[in-house]
């Protein structure tokens, strides 16, 4: 009897337990409907919202450039741009052009994304390449994500994938904050005033970079729908960006900057870059895809990996695949950007002792969080690395425009050179012109004497050679005023 009265406790316990989370999920779901509802009323109803199709921004842009300085610490530099974007939600079409300049870079660009009629625009270079596979959620996002009202059209759309998190306080305001997925990237938290319903402020946060704050400013109706005026983007609580959004147009045809400008020349399709594996030469491998990469080198007992960008563990595995056995015991750090630097932790993990420049050390440690096993060793001027297989130097030619320390990895008998950042060869097409920090690599490597017959990148899977660095150099910018 006490058996059975003792598992009638427990099955009840059990049930109660299963309601109290079920009671809870329910409320959680109804908590955050009813936010949303606020919000939508907020911006103009659910009517005005479904209808807002088209929207056009114009705007002006102080980067504060959070990590991606000349030096590793504030005050950061800033940079100045200047852009338009547009949204056709009912036809999947987005394009945007910028131009500006800042960190060793010059740039007047531009993207269209309209289906089979899609293309990366490069004013500077004159080009224009076709994009074989468009993705329209993927690049559209940065735009919606500082954009309230279409932050809320989608969130209206994925009402029944939204959590309610909780309150916090904003500039001393009560807020309620909401969290969704996206199609693209990690989950966003929008906050919105308790009062007003309207939405200040979101975050996401990003492995290895932390957390992405937007906050939005000076509201104001278009069409019966609150636009910001002012945006503000935060790294880790640091300025990063700040917009003023200068012109603002509802429902306006868009089909006019899908068109290609006269004067551009059409070049090579831009195609999907998966991960793969490359052999330099005997023993020297080029391992990445989309945009990030790393070159590994195989010394007689272990291995050396230079690069510090994102997805080292799925480059390490590639490796494997043709050098099993031979510990990584260097991993080499270009500079200090942040997004040059989020090999540390893996490069750590395998026991790897991180080079870097004297300068960065500091940037370094940071970015091994709390590992303690970090292996540090820094380099003032050179350093090498070599065995009867083969010699490898690591040199920092610095300063360039992009950084003031630039460890370059330099294979003298191959005349093979690893750099970040500095002369990343297009994926198709011709060599465009020179960018500033591109000119003071060139003066850098001429400085140090090295004979170099292959450049590599870790922002390219094409190597370069001498001649397609003098192309650069020598090709003038063309002339389209595409934003003026």
């Amino acid at each position: 009897m006490r058996m059975h009265q003792a598992l009638c406790l427990m099955v009840g316990l059990s049930l109660a337990g299963s309601l109290a989370a079920q009671n809870l999920t329910q409320q959680n779901v109804e908590r955050a409907q009813a936010i949303i509802n606020s919000a939508v009323e907020a911006f103009g109803g659910a009517e005005r919202l479904n209808a807002l199709n088209s929207l056009t921004i114009k705007n002006e842009t102080v980067n504060y450039a959070t990590g991606q300085s000349r030096n590793p610490g504030p005050p950061w530099d800033r940079n100045s741009n200047s852009g338009i974007s547009a949204v056709d939600f009912e036809n999947g079409i987005f394009v945007n052009r910028t131009q500006g300049a800042g960190g060793g870079f010059e740039f007047e660009t531009g993207t269209i994304i309209n289906g089979e009629q899609s293309y990366q625009l490069n004013f500077r270079a004159g080009t224009s390449a076709p994009i074989a596979e468009p993705d329209f959620d993927t690049t559209s996002g940065p735009f919606i994500r500082v954009t309230p009202a279409l932050l809320i059209k989608q969130l209206q759309q994925h009402a029944r994938t939204a959590h309610y998190l909780g309150e916090a306080e904003v500039d001393g305001n009560p807020h309620e904050v909401v969290a969704f997925s996206m199609q693209v990237g990690p989950a966003i938290s929008m906050y919105f005033d308790k009062q007003t319903h309207m939405l200040n402020k979101s975050e996401r946060i990003f492995p290895g970079f932390g957390l992405v704050e937007y906050r939005f400013y000076d509201y104001s109706s278009i069409g019966g729908i609150p636009f910001n005026q002012r945006f503000a983007l935060f790294v880790n609580g640091e300025t990063n960006l700040e917009r003023n959004n200068t012109s603002t147009q509802v429902n306006a045809d868009i089909s006019s900057m899908t068109s290609v400008p006269d004067g551009l020349r059409q070049v090579a399709a831009i195609n999907p870059n998966p991960l793969r594996l490359q052999e330099l030469t005997d023993g020297v491998y080029l391992v990445g895809g989309n945009g990030t990469y790393v070159m590994f080198v195989e010394m007689e007992d272990y291995i050396i990996a230079v690069g510090g960008t994102a997805g080292i563990p799925d480059r390490i595995a590639e490796l494997r695949q043709v050098v099993p056995d031979k510990p990584i015991r260097y991993g080499v750090l270009t500079h200090h950007h942040n997004d040059h630097v989020l090999g540390v932790p893996v490069y750590a993990d395998e026991g790897a002792t991180v080079i870097a420049a004297t300068a960065h050390a500091g940037v370094v440690r940071n970015a091994a969080g709390d590992d303690a096993e970090l292996k540090l060793e820094t380099v003032e001027q050179r350093k090498i690395l070599e065995d009867d297989s083969r010699r490898v130097e690591i040199i920092d030619i610095g300063p360039t425009a992009h950084t003031e320390h630039l460890l370059v990895t330099y294979l003298p008998e191959e005349g093979i050179l690893f750099e970040g950042d500095h002369f990343a060869m297009p994926a198709a097409g011709p060599v465009p012109p020179a960018v500033s920090s591109t000119r003071t690599f060139a003066e850098a490597i001429a400085k140090h004497n090295l004979e170099v017959s292959t450049f590599v990148s870790a922002h390219s899977a094409r190597p370069g050679t001498p001649e397609d660095l003098q192309t650069a150099l020598t090709t003038p910018v063309a002339s389209t005023g595409s934003n003026r």
